[in-house]
């Protein structure tokens, strides 16, 4: 992962590899079938579209999706507080 990357996200190359590794197990790779404008950005409306099409249990923002808060259900959360939630769940 890239220097600036693990500065952003505030953690280390061993923890980042633990959490990819985790999000891996864990992630389904989908399409999108719906289609949706909400985001300031339009260029981010694809990950939103994607939360909704693969059912997310959340989207994972460090940008301008936050002020959104939710997209059709599904929270949007800031990356502690889904570093905190993810290490609250059972593996």
């Amino acid at each position: 992962m890239r220097p600036d990357v693990l500065r952003k996200l505030r953690v280390t190359p061993r923890e980042a590899r633990a959490v990819l590794v985790r999000l891996q197990r864990q992630a389904t790779l989908v399409r999108s079938d719906v289609a949706i404008r909400m985001s300031r950005d339009p260029t981010d409306d694809k990950f939103l579209e994607c939360a909704v099409s693969g059912e997310a249990n959340y989207v994972v923002s460090a940008d301008d999706l936050l002020s959104l808060r939710e997209v059709r259900g599904i929270p949007i959360l800031d990356i502690p507080t889904f570093w905190q939630r993810l290490s609250e769940r059972p593996t």
